[in-house]
Formats: structure tokens, sequence, C-alpha cells
């Protein structure tokens, strides 16, 4: 059962904690004989072992921090750590690297974004209407202007064939790309032929 067996656990820890004891009596009263037997006064001897324990203690002190990944910091990561010994700073806890890759990537495209606005919307006029927190509904607009007028109608006053306006909206494919006179031409012909049409009928 499990109480059997954490009491054999026990039973088996005492046991070689009262061994240790023994070795480390041991030890100690061989290293006393050593140094007796070297010249020192039992008196030096206890002393100089006595601070040979205390050495001891404070070692596994320490040890026993480092094992825990404490090292008197409190889980404080490693590089925290070292980050705080070079600098000679308190230590303090750290932001995850995943929280400082982010903060960068953002302050990078807000960057950017700065910089496409100080060139006069660059960002928009370009053909890239969306922004950063855009939601995007319709992918089909991705990449387009902001306006949804067709190139043809955005040229402005050429000395060419392009009679559209910015803002015009095309209900007779005909007329693209007349220039004025040929469209002037067009509604004078319309007119003589419906004056034609209206003579033939009325004197017909």
């Amino acid at each position: 059962s499990k109480e059997q067996l954490a009491q054999q656990a026990q039973k088996n820890e005492s046991f070689n904690a009262g061994k240790k004891s023994e070795i480390y009596q041991s030890v100690k009263n061989g290293v006393n004989g050593t140094l007796v037997g070297n010249g020192l006064s039992q008196a030096e001897a206890t002393t100089l072992s006595k601070n040979f324990s205390d050495i001891k203690k404070e070692l596994n002190a320490k040890l026993g921090n480092f094992n825990n990944n404490n090292n008197g910091l409190k889980n404080e990561p490693i590089y925290a750590k070292v980050n705080k010994k070079k600098a000679g700073q308190v230590a303090s806890h750290e932001e995850p690297i995943y929280a400082q890759v982010a903060k960068k990537v953002n302050a990078k495209i807000d960057r950017l974004n700065q910089i496409a606005s100080g060139l006069g919307g660059v960002g928009q006029a370009a053909g890239f209407p969306l922004k950063r927190h855009d939601k995007v509904d319709d992918l089909s607009k991705v990449g387009r202007s902001v306006s949804p007028e067709p190139i043809y109608a955005t040229i402005d006053e050429l000395d060419g064939p392009f009679p559209l306006k910015r803002h015009d909206k095309v209900d007779d494919l005909s007329k693209v790309g007349l220039s004025r006179n040929q469209e002037l031409a067009q509604k004078i012909d319309n007119l003589n032929q419906a004056v034609s049409e209206a003579k033939a009928g009325f004197f017909g």
C-alpha cells in the first residue's frame, strides 16, 4: 500500500541520514587526528574543524538555492540575473522574450505608418487602403485604392481623348474615349438625324 511504501521510504531516509552522520563524524575525527599529528593542539584542531563545518553548511545552503533555481532571486529568469549582475541593479522580474519581440514588431509597424503618412499618405494613395487593425471581410478589396472608380475615370484635364472627370459616372460606354469635339459632333449628328426624321414624318 501507499502507507507501507511511505514508511519504508522514511526508514531508508533515516538510515541514510544516520549513515551519513557516522561517515561525517569519522571523517571529522580523522581530520582532527591528522591536524593534531601535524603539530596543532586539540583545541586548534577542533576550531579548524568547526570552521570547515560552517563552510560546509554555507555551501549546502547556497547549493540548495541553486538547485531550486532560486539563488536568492525567487524564480527570476537566468538572463535577468545576468543583466542585473552586469548593471549592478536589484533583481527584478523581466518580461518574457516573446513580449519583448512583440513590442519591437509593433514599434516597427508604427514607424512604417509614420513614414507613410509623412509622404502624403503613401500608405493609402499607392493602393494600400488597409490599416493595421482593419477587419477584412472581402478579400477581393485588398490592394485596391480608396476610390473604387476605374483608372480611366481618374485622369483629369489632360490634352487628349479623356472627356471623363474624376467622379463622373459612366452610363454610356460608347462615349468613353471620345474627345469633346467628337462628342459635340456626335450630338449634332444625332440632332440632325432627329430633325430629318421629324421632317420626314411631318411632310411624308
